[in-house]
């Protein structure tokens, strides 16, 4: 357990001209209130926040805060001052920005997640913030090792981002820590949308990491801890990329085949 209880921030809210296919699909103006296994996403995610022993206050990011108005888990917590709300902004790095302005020097550290992340647990939260708050990082992101989530689901494919770095296939856990003020500027990831699998995006990475450093990631010529490494000089901070021990831990609901593979698990877990 760490001695300094993070602040979550939970992006919520519906991006600017995008239309959510599983939104779409069940009728919601928002992913984040779509039920999955018989409870809203948001619902979920929260819950599972407070009980991490490393989290303390959660902050959530949405458009509008009476979305979740009918949510009673959600309401039950603001009344005993757990969660509050940020209005988002246009862009995921600005959003981050604002929950850290509303927050301010007192909440740091902080946890950034997604309202997708619906098989995320405990134990994935505080693995993840140990291990951050053990490497005194400024800023941290996660991974998990593709053959992990192969071996333990055969036949997902590519149900979450893959990156191929030469130590191996790497995917994006959606989770961030940001620890101080200096590592402010590593938010300007989020401009990318932090799917960096995704080839249409990819390219949006190089004014954030270098031309060099994209090169490298983009074939495969970099480890994960070069990575990070790159990252700890080019914004003069201790970056660290989290390894994680999990299979769950990179799959969000990001479409239906996703949501549908999540719903089934959750199923499982919940018998």
């Amino acid at each position: 357990m760490n001695d300094r209880q993070y602040t979550a921030i939970v992006l919520a809210a519906q991006r600017p001209g995008i239309v959510n296919s599983v939104a779409e699909h069940f009728g919601y103006s928002h992913k984040c209130l779509v039920p999955i296994a018989g409870r809203p996403m948001i619902e979920r995610v929260v819950t599972t926040l407070t009980k991490s022993e490393n989290v303390g206050r959660i902050q959530i990011v949405i458009e509008d805060a009476t979305l979740l108005k009918d949510l009673p888990g959600i309401q039950a917590l603001i009344t005993d001052g757990t969660v509050t709300f940020v209005k988002s902004e246009k862009t995921l790095s600005q959003s981050v920005m604002a929950a850290i302005r509303a927050g301010g020097s007192d909440g740091l550290p902080y946890f950034i997640t997604t309202a997708d992340n619906c098989l995320h647990t405990p134990a994935i939260i505080d693995h993840f913030l140990n291990e951050v708050s053990s490497e005194k990082a400024d800023a941290a992101w996660a991974m998990t090792n593709d053959k992990l989530v192969q071996e333990t689901y055969p036949g997902t494919g590519k149900i979450t981002g893959q990156h191929k770095l030469t130590d191996g296939i790497w995917s994006n856990c959606n989770i961030y820590a940001v620890c101080s003020e200096e590592a402010f500027a590593a938010i300007e990831l989020f401009k990318a949308g932090g799917q960096f699998g995704n080839k249409k995006k990819r390219k949006a990475m190089i004014p954030m990491i270098g031309l060099w450093s994209f090169f490298l990631y983009r074939f495969g010529l970099v480890s994960l801890s070069g990575l990070a490494k790159r990252a700890s000089k080019l914004f003069g901070i201790h970056a660290v990329a989290v390894k994680m021990p999990f299979a769950d831990a990179p799959i969000d609901a990001d479409d239906l085949v996703s949501y549908n593979f999540i719903a089934d698990r959750l199923a499982e877990r919940e018998k």
